[in-house]
């Protein structure tokens, strides 16, 4: 999701000095007093660029829009990983940047290219995990040799997908990306049913009727190396692996099955029992495995309780919370059912950086997160819920 736009406060985070460069390389805000400004004061920054033609103006805001969607954590983080690979002698030129505003638009005056791809990546990234997104494993393990050639074919497939069942799409335009990391990213951009829309054409303070077909975006990311598909399109379920198989037959040349219909369940409720054991596979190497949040709701009743562990405290810690919290005398186990969980493992650590950990949800009947999670992990928080007679299957 895009975030929140304010101008004066982007401009704000972002320094004078590189604000200057910015405008002075566009040939305006000449007569703004620079060297006279305080630090981050803006209004008359802010007043020279309401003073732009409108023409002018939508251009400078195009650009802060962009520097805002990666003034945060996740976008420096997209920014750097494209700077250190692209461009490694100005990596320090980089760092030095105070502000995240402030690297943004570094990025955007001494290396555009990573720029505007960093800024497809944020959104990208933004998106994941969202209700459009669904990720499927255990797909081919290849390198895209070629994938700009790849485009044409994808486009045609796309079309066909959405024209056929949806009457809109038949025009599509497919842009490929290469991460640092080695992801394959597709762009594809397809024409959406034609709508009316009031608009302010130019200078004319009164809104027209304009006809426009607008474009919709599906986003698709491969990881090569693991054999994993993410996609961000809308339509649900059904639609998703259509589009799955859809990809596989244009980029990878593979006719794939359809992804596994049947979908497992999942049983929470004999989680209440005091202090249930969560053992795991030592051979998983997991250091520590708890329970950190339970949704619940009382039988007969509406509405639910949900409780959450103090994730500094001992690993039972969620017991303590219902014991105090619930007065287990007054509500028994036999009246309550578990309609969420939250488990969080933490594994063996023995090199450098941050423990690994991994924290999934499981809701009733057939919901979890985990499929999102890397193989690798997954895998191992599968093995975790049949132990713990999560899920039916005790194979």
């Amino acid at each position: 999701m895009a975030k929140q736009f304010e101008p004066r406060k982007i401009l704000k985070q972002i320094a004078n000095s590189l604000l200057r460069e910015f405008f002075t390389r566009r040939g305006e805000l000449m007569e703004v007093p620079w060297d006279d400004l305080s630090e981050h004061r803006v209004e008359p920054v802010f007043a020279a660029w309401l003073a732009l033609p409108d023409a002018k103006q939508r251009e400078v805001q195009m650009v802060l829009r962009d520097v805002n969607e990666l003034a945060d954590h996740r976008g420096v983080a997209v920014l750097a990983e494209s700077i250190l690979a692209r461009h490694p002698d100005r990596a320090a030129d980089f760092t030095s940047q105070q502000s995240k505003a402030d690297k943004a638009m570094w990025a955007y005056l001494h290396t555009p290219g990573v720029f505007n791809d960093a800024a497809m990546f944020a959104r990208a990234d933004a998106l994941a995990g969202g209700r459009l997104w669904n990720r499927r494993n255990g797909l081919p393990k290849r390198e895209l040799n070629d994938p700009a050639s790849l485009c044409g074919p994808l486009g045609e497939a796309l079309s066909s997908v959405y024209g056929h069942v949806q009457l809109r799409g038949r025009q599509c335009m497919v842009e490929h990306y290469r991460r640092a990391d080695g992801a394959d990213y597709f762009f594809a951009y397809l024409d959406d049913y034609p709508d009316k829309h009031l608009v302010f054409d130019g200078n004319d303070n009164q809104p027209i009727v304009r006809w426009d077909r607008y474009a919709f975006e599906n986003v698709f990311v491969y990881s090569g190396d693991e054999g994993v598909l993410e996609i961000v399109a809308p339509g649900g379920g059904k639609m998703w692996t259509t589009l799955q198989v859809a990809f596989c037959k244009a980029v990878l040349k593979k006719d794939i099955p359809p992804a596994d219909p049947l979908k497992p369940s999942y049983r929470l409720d004999h989680l209440l029992q005091n202090d249930f054991p969560l053992p795991t596979d030592p051979a998983d190497r997991v250091e520590d495995a708890r329970i950190t949040r339970m949704r619940i709701v009382p039988l007969g009743g509406s509405g639910y309780i949900e409780i959450k562990a103090d994730p500094r405290g001992e690993r039972n810690d969620i017991y303590r919370k219902l014991d105090r919290w619930l007065r287990r005398e007054n509500l028994p186990i036999e009246a309550l059912r578990v309609t969420q969980a939250t488990f969080s493992l933490r594994f063996i650590h023995n090199g450098a950086g941050r423990q690994p950990t991994l924290t999934f949800d499981v809701s009733v009947p057939h919901s979890s997160n985990l499929k999102s999670k890397p193989d690798e992990v997954r895998v191992i928080g599968e093995r975790c819920l049949r132990r713990w007679e999560v899920t039916g299957d005790q194979g």
